[in-house]
């Protein structure tokens, strides 16, 4: 089996959880015996593929392209929607830019329709985001839910070797772009509110935000940029809370990694974490009081010893290629 991946021209520049979903996908396919190329700009020959998989119809204009060049060809699309409707967050981000991103969001869902309804087969992460998906788009084309995955190696997470280094342990941690969706400056302003210390991991992609949330964490936040998985799995095992209060997850890959690696788990409860995490984590919204109260409570409170064992047992990489690999060969007949 040959299989084509596209995603935005931006994956690698700007990876995010698209890029490591799809680049994870694609290691344990090949694994599976199956022959896998990534293409992140429009191609006209298929002839050396049975089917394409698209990935993220946030950013849809390259998408768009990516389905109408396969569908000219007449090649089998399934596609990964990687979809939670943004308009809560756009209408809350503090951003000069927000008019501008609710234009654009209203003018491109049309092409989002288009790929939805003519793609064989569509792949969401969560039951929830399909149900979204069939209520915002009025869908009828058939579907797979395909978890997201989790790479094993944060299982045995070792705390010592990050509190050697950044000399510091019993934080809350929040790993993940720093950009106005992943909300770290509410997260910030809830721990100061407790008097709990806060470390960032993760590249900026905003660099106004990142400055507001220096300003708001008045040297109660350490912002530690880009690490590799061992780093980041050692930091997981030396926190005493992984805290993701975003405006949405589908649901949220360092939640999974924190999960396996025995964090207990503050989460945002808009997007699909809950079909992943069950009752074993403390869900808030977005806002600073409900953020700070899940705080509250998840430190006062043991972890759920039963978390790891069900990450490892559902949600590893291996098993979403085994379910993508039987998504391809129901399309492929």
């Amino acid at each position: 089996m040959r299989i084509l991946m596209q995603n935005r021209s931006s994956v690698l520049k700007m990876p995010a959880g698209d890029s490591v979903q799809m680049h994870k996908t694609k290691d344990a396919l090949v694994q599976l015996g199956v022959k896998v190329e990534i293409k992140t700009h429009p191609v006209s020959d298929f002839s050396k593929y049975d089917l394409v998989h698209l990935f993220n119809i946030i950013p849809i204009e390259e998408t768009y392209q990516f389905y109408q060049q396969a569908k000219k060809y007449g090649i089998p699309i399934v596609l990964s929607p990687i979809y939670w409707d943004p308009h809560e967050f756009l209408i809350n981000i503090d951003s000069g830019r927000k008019d501008h991103f609710l234009s654009w969001w209203a003018k491109t869902n049309q092409l989002r329709q288009e790929v939805l309804d003519g793609v064989d087969l569509l792949l969401p992460n969560g039951l929830v985001e399909h149900q979204l998906l069939v209520e915002k788009y009025n869908l009828i084309t058939p579907y797979r839910i395909i978890p997201n995955g989790v790479d094993p190696v944060f299982y045995y997470a070792n705390p010592e070797k990050f509190i050697k280094r950044f000399a510091i342990r019993d934080f809350i941690l929040c790993v993940g772009r720093i950009c106005r969706r992943k909300n770290q400056k509410a997260l910030i302003s809830a721990a100061r509110s407790i008097n709990q210390k806060v470390v960032l991991i993760g590249p900026i992609n905003d660099y106004l935000y990142y400055q507001e949330c220096r300003q708001e964490g008045e040297g109660n936040v350490r912002f530690l940029g880009s690490l590799s998985p061992t780093w980041i799995a050692s930091a997981y095992a030396a926190c005493s809370v992984h805290a993701l209060p975003s405006w949405y997850e589908t649901p949220g890959l360092v939640n999974l990694e924190a999960g396996l690696a025995g964090c207990k788990l503050v989460t945002t409860d808009r997007g699909t974490t809950r079909e992943y995490l069950g009752e074993m984590a403390w869900y808030c919204s977005p806002e600073q009081y409900s953020i700070r109260n899940a705080l509250r409570r998840a430190l006062a409170a043991p972890p759920f010893p039963e978390l790891r064992e069900h990450i490892l047992t559902n949600f590893t990489w291996d098993q979403v290629a085994h379910r993508t690999l039987q998504a391809y060969q129901e399309v492929l007949g």
